[in-house]
């Protein structure tokens, strides 16, 4: 483990007034555990514990297989262990080491039972969820280029996805051979919506068996994962020619889209850059269609989970920071065409923001 990772499991014990810290991650959510270590895991579990009395930092697998490899990999850890399925051994580490109080990162995924049988022996858990998130929010240079690199993937692969639909595969195809291209490229996963059709789509599904018809839209997040970091990019195709209405509705999305990005930079409240897409919107009448009927969001970050801080909403009260990195996406449904998808991750410099995706903001067409 690289020590400035280290300092901040440390910095963390101080801040929550801690014996110890335990990083917990399930497989679903490995986003802390890979942070704090720079290395994947494949088991149901991992966790990383740092150790405020000793100063020790353990690292604990649910399966030999990861503790061999994760033990010839990192450097700075005192010991690694396999947990059978009873947590046999857990609680005695700590008491051993005058453990009194443990804080928690993962504490809304911490097995109950765990938490139960560390009780057994008087050590109390507190929920220290939050501290890691905040440290994830501004990248290093390093990490950006890490996720220009997932979103570079992205770019890529888009054309792949253009000319499936252009050869009359389903859904389930398209991803299909996105998700072939990608991994052929060297992505770890992929995140993927898709939807088809017209008016009648109010938003994006997984796969489904459905087949453009000459005039539908198929809409698309795409988002690779490579070494643990994930960025996106969100495009909309059209199945032949475009109308008049898809034209006309596309180039209100790219200017809800500009409006967000020309706010995106520090000290701006991630409020305003919401209210200036939405803006955009009620300039033309569709101002109903921003709201969460229609909507989710109008953008997130990115990093080492898919769908990070700062969440892009009205009402939302975080401050803009130089390193983070933010997809902004008014995507939403709107009458005249249905559903329509259009986004694109930036960086956050000190004076602005930088795009990382290379792919055309225009309406795609077959």
């Amino acid at each position: 483990m690289r020590q400035e990772k280290i300092q901040i499991l440390k910095n963390m014990a101080d801040s929550f007034d801690v014996d110890a810290i335990v990083v917990f991650s399930p497989a679903w959510r490995k986003e802390n555990f890979r942070y704090v270590t720079s290395e994947n895991f494949f088991g149901p579990y991992a966790m990383v514990v740092y150790l405020r009395t000793s100063g020790r930092i353990l690292i604990f697998h649910s399966s030999e297989f990861d503790k061999t490899r994760t033990q010839k990999k990192l450097a700075n850890i005192d010991a690694f262990f396999v947990l059978d399925q009873n947590w046999s051994g857990f609680s005695d580490i700590f008491s051993k080491e005058g453990v009194k109080k443990i804080g928690v990162a993962g504490y809304k995924f911490f097995p109950g039972a765990l938490a139960y049988l560390l009780s057994l022996s008087g050590i109390e858990t507190k929920n220290s969820d939050g501290y890691i998130e905040k440290m994830r929010l501004r990248k290093t240079p390093q990490e950006v280029e890490y996720l220009r690199a997932a979103v570079n993937l992205a770019d890529k692969a888009f054309p792949v996805f253009v000319d499936s639909i252009d050869r009359g595969l389903n859904e389930f195809q398209i991803v299909a051979e996105v998700e072939f291209a990608l991994k052929k490229m060297g992505a770890e996963d992929n995140f993927m919506l898709i939807s088809t059709g017209g008016k009648e789509v109010y938003g994006m599904t997984p796969p489904q068996n459905r087949i453009a018809k000459p005039g539908d839209m198929v809409l698309t997040e795409l988002t690779p994962q490579l070494n643990g970091w994930w960025c996106q990019i969100c495009r909309t195709v059209v199945k032949g020619k475009p109308s008049d209405d898809q034209l006309r509705v596309f180039e209100i999305f790219k200017e809800a889209e500009e409006a967000g990005l020309n706010l995106v930079k520090p000290g701006v409240n991630i409020n305003d850059v919401a209210r200036a897409e939405n803006d955009v919107f009620r300039k033309y009448g569709f101002g109903e269609f921003t709201t969460p009927r229609y909507t989710r969001v109008r953008g997130h970050g990115h990093g080492m989970h898919l769908d990070e801080d700062p969440t892009v909403n009205e009402g939302v009260d975080m401050k803009i920071e130089e390193g983070m990195v933010i997809v902004i996406h008014p995507n939403t449904y709107n009458p005249l065409t249905g559903y329509m998808v259009l986004g694109d991750p930036v960086v956050v410099t000190p004076d602005g923001n930088m795009l990382l995706s290379t792919t055309e903001r225009k309406l795609f067409h077959t």
